[in-house]
């Protein structure tokens, strides 16, 4: 068998993408644009290169995150490198929740890693943090990897589950 590619969920917040478009306008905007006295060039061009960045971070960090189903585990593609969990590692904890406020790590729309608050639904024992490699922040699946939680979004949470579970992943 070989790798199977596992859709991710889409981020249902265009107004975080808007916002952060609208911080890199302004960016540019306020170094280039004759209102009142000009700024120093190299200023002007830090701000150009920070604008680029925070475009760039939008559409290359989203980009570069994904899920593979492989003969050996679950490969994992993020924009600081790949790895692969071996099944044995794994166990599905909750099909729901979502992720709760960044502790720590990259929040952009479409790309969420480091680690975060959990909320899960009332009543369900829960981690209080969790890590996440998610492409939105609620609607995925967490997952234990060697005792410690991490949250991945999938398109279908679902199939994702009865795949894994097909590959002897255990539900905890």
């Amino acid at each position: 068998m070989s790798a199977v590619p596992v859709p991710l969920a889409h981020e249902k917040n265009p107004a975080q993408r808007a916002l952060l478009l609208l911080a890199a306008l302004i960016l540019l905007g306020g170094a280039w644009l004759p209102l009142g006295e000009p700024l120093p060039l190299p200023l002007r061009w830090l701000c150009t290169v920070l604008a680029t960045s925070v475009v760039w971070l939008m559409v290359a960090m989203p980009r570069s995150l994904g899920y593979d189903l492989t003969d050996e585990g679950l490969r994992v593609q993020r924009m600081s490198g790949t790895f692969t969990w071996p099944y044995t590692d794994l166990r599905v904890l909750s099909p729901a929740g979502r992720l709760g406020a960044k502790v720590g790590g990259v929040g952009v729309p479409g790309y969420h890693s480091g680690t975060y608050r959990w909320q899960g639904p009332p009543g369900q024992e829960e981690p209080r943090v969790v890590r996440g490699l998610a492409s939105a922040r609620q609607g995925g699946v967490l997952l234990s990897v060697q005792g410690k939680p991490h949250y991945l979004t999938p398109a279908d949470p679902q199939a994702f589950v009865a795949a894994l579970r097909a590959r002897g992943v255990p539900r905890k």
